[in-house]
């Protein structure tokens, strides 16, 4: 289960830089405003889903079960 925490937290930071580089290209006007919003909603979305596994799972550490 730990390997998987740590490749869980390897994915929420990839989302965070994919998320920072995005805002960079829209400021640069290397993407529209409804492209930067379409995938600024997908990246967003899917750190959501990955804290919320991230969350679970450190309970189920801390709890015994992992």
């Amino acid at each position: 289960m730990e390997k998987r925490f740590k490749e869980l937290e390897r994915r929420r930071d990839e989302l965070v830089d994919e998320l920072k580089l995005l805002r960079q290209r829209h400021e640069r006007r290397e993407v529209t405003d409804d492209d930067y919003q379409a995938k600024r909603y997908g990246i967003e979305r899917e750190i959501v889903e990955v804290m919320d596994r991230l969350t679970q799972m450190r309970y189920l550490m801390e709890s015994g079960y992992g």
